[in-house]
This record gives structure tokens, sequence and C-alpha cells, in this order.
């Protein structure tokens, strides 16, 4: 028989029962928020090109929210980031955080692309002991490309690239292009990799092919500018490309888009090509005055001095 006493301590139970659920919706969410303002801290870090204080922020985030594989991915590429600068001694030991961080962004979720991709480059660049291994950077290709053949070939190039295939890397940029014609990455990375085989026409030909389909697309207008600036061919084109992005309306320099400071830069350079010094010193002040953290400006402005 259920006494008054017992239904007054079911009652009693079930009263703390509900204040823990409600507990329990406060604290999650607010874990979860605190997660995201560290996380977004740190990808602002790294925009400032600031990895060792975004990697602090990062792990910040992954306190507070461990199963969200994007953190993981973000501290592997925080870490990533600073392994050149490292010592000999500490080097193996930021490789086996940087591979732990994106298995374990993996693991967390398999559909996360960029942690794959990192991956790939980690298992390509290490050496055996530390966890490189060609084998695994092909499977990682495979899962890719499983899920999305675009990006599929896009690893493929990378691939192909570690081991010196030139055609391989240019059939993997190719069959990334018909994959994805409304995507500039792989027209870009096609573009760079044939300036750097020594194939100038081809690369502004790369270039000028795809701004014929998009011609107001402010990567590749940046990305022509540049090629002029840094090899000293075309560069009234160049010139032309360049002044008309920076009079552009602003724009959010994300993805393959430049900041402005990057493209006033770049028409210093061409200026400077045609010995126009007072011109082309005046585009590194500019670049100057919008990013006044601008090494190769600086750079660029003293040597004119």
């Amino acid at each position: 028989m259920v006494t008054a006493a017992d239904s007054m301590m079911d009652a009693a139970r079930r009263r703390v029962l509900r204040a823990a659920l409600l507990v329990a919706t406060l604290v999650f969410p607010l874990e979860a928020q605190a997660g995201k303002a560290a996380f977004d801290a740190g990808m602002r870090l790294m925009r400032e090109n600031k990895p060792a204080q975004a990697e602090s922020q990062f792990e910040r985030a992954i306190e507070q929210d461990g199963r969200n594989g994007l953190y993981h991915l973000w501290l592997g590429n925080a870490i990533g980031s600073q392994v050149s600068d490292a010592s000999t001694v500490r080097q193996p030991f930021m490789a086996r955080r940087i591979k732990a961080e994106f298995e374990r962004a993996v693991e967390l979720d398999p559909a996360l692309l960029d942690a794959r991709d990192g991956l790939v480059g980690f298992y390509l660049q290490a050496p055996g002991f530390m966890g490189g291994s060609p084998a695994k950077a092909r499977e990682q290709q495979r899962e890719i490309a499983s899920r999305s053949p675009y990006r599929g070939h896009l690893a493929a190039a990378n691939i192909a690239a570690f081991q010196k295939d030139t055609a391989g890397v240019e059939r993997a940029l190719r069959a990334a292009i018909a994959a994805a014609p409304d995507s500039v990455r792989a027209v870009i990375a096609l573009a760079q990799r044939q300036q750097q085989w020594g194939r100038l026409p081809a690369a502004f030909a790369t270039l000028e092919d795809a701004l014929k389909a998009r011609p107001a697309d402010i990567a590749l207008r940046f990305q022509l500018g540049r090629l002029a600036a840094s090899t000293g061919q075309q560069l009234p084109r160049g010139e032309q490309v360049l002044r008309a992005l920076a009079a552009e309306p602003d724009w959010t320099p994300e993805n393959s888009r430049p900041s402005r400071a990057a493209v006033h830069y770049r028409l210093g350079m061409i200026l400077e090509k045609q010995s126009r010094r007072p011109d082309a010193k005046a585009q590194y002040e500019r670049a100057l005055v919008l990013d006044s953290q601008l090494q190769v400006a600086k750079d660029a402005l003293a040597a004119l001095r």
C-alpha cells in the first residue's frame, strides 16, 4: 500500500529530478557557448597569424566541448603552423599532437573533409617514425573522393606533387576544375603550379580562361595581378586588374580572396618593375595603412628608400 509519506517522497524525488534537468539544460548550452567563443577567438588569432595564442583558445574550446571535430581540426592546424619555427627537439612531439588532433576530428566527424585533407598532408610529409605513410595518405584521399569527387581530385593532386608527378598533378587539377566548374580553388592551384614549372604563358592562359566565365571574381583577378607582379610579365594587364580591384567596394578576405593590403602591395610591385618608383612607394604606403604588419610591404618600402 502506498502511504502518504511514500507519495511525499516520490513528489520530492520528482522535484529534484526536474531541478537537475533544468540545471543540465542551462549548463550544457553555457558550455557550448563558451566553447564557441573560445573557438571564434582562436580563428581570429589564426587570421592574425598568431598560432601559439590560437592554440590556447582551441584547447579551451575543446575543454568545453571535446566532441566537436572542428575544434580538434583547428587545434591541429594551429600546432602545425608552428612546426617550422620549433626546435628539432619539439618537432616530433608536435607532429604526434597534430596527427592525434586530425585523427580525433575525423573520428568525431567522418565527413569533415578538411581534417582528412590535413591527414593527407601529414602522412605525406611526416617521416615514418612519426607516423608518416604515403599508403595512409592514399587511403584518406579515397575516403575524401567517396564524399566529394572535387575534393578527392585536389587531394590526388597533392599526392602527385609529393611524388613529383607533374603530369599527375595537372591531370588531377583539371579533373577538379571539371568536377566543380564554379570553384576557383583548382584553377588558382593549377595556375600556381604552372608558374612553378616555368610555364608562364600557360599560367596566364589558365587564369584568363577562367575570368572569361567569371570576370568579376575577386580571387581570380588578384591571382592574375599577382602573377604579373611576381614574374614581371604582362605588367599592363596586371596593373589594369589590380587597379580595378582596388576600386571595388570592401570585401571579406576569406578562402581565396586577398586582403586589400595585398592588392596594393602587388600593385606596388608592378609599378616598381615599370620604374615608376613614386607611384610604387604610394602603393606600399597604402598597403601599410591597411595592414601595418604586412612585412613584405615594409621591406619593399625600405628597399625603395
